[in-house]
């Protein structure tokens, strides 16, 4: 009779352990697909602001500024250095430079 119990205690548990670690999967999944997701479009908004003050710059001043930094210091272009990469590539004073916004790698603590 005792194992009886025993094999009654232990389906009753495992059922809603196998439901909690089912939900815990699923959450963890949608977790780690909306962090992507905002990521992603971290990047694109910081490319799209850079973008849209050198075309600012160019219907101002006449031509695509030369570098990132100028951008940074005459238009208030600002992103966090310590968690993105711009890259800023100058094509011709009258073509729109190319910018590509990477994620840096991040370290483990």
């Amino acid at each position: 009779m005792g194992r009886r119990k025993k094999k009654k205690t232990t389906g009753r548990l495992l059922l809603p352990l196998l439901f909690f670690s089912l939900f815990l999967l699923v959450f963890l999944v949608g977790i780690t697909s909306v962090s992507r997701t905002t990521e992603q479009k971290e990047r694109e908004n910081i490319e799209n602001a850079v973008v849209q003050a050198a075309v600012f710059c160019y219907g101002t001043e006449g031509a695509y500024p030369e570098s990132l930094e100028y951008l940074q210091k005459h238009y208030g272009v600002r992103y966090n250095k310590k968690k993105y990469v711009v890259e800023y590539e100058v094509v011709g004073k009258n073509i729109r430079p190319q910018v590509r916004v990477m994620p840096l790698a991040q370290e483990e603590k």
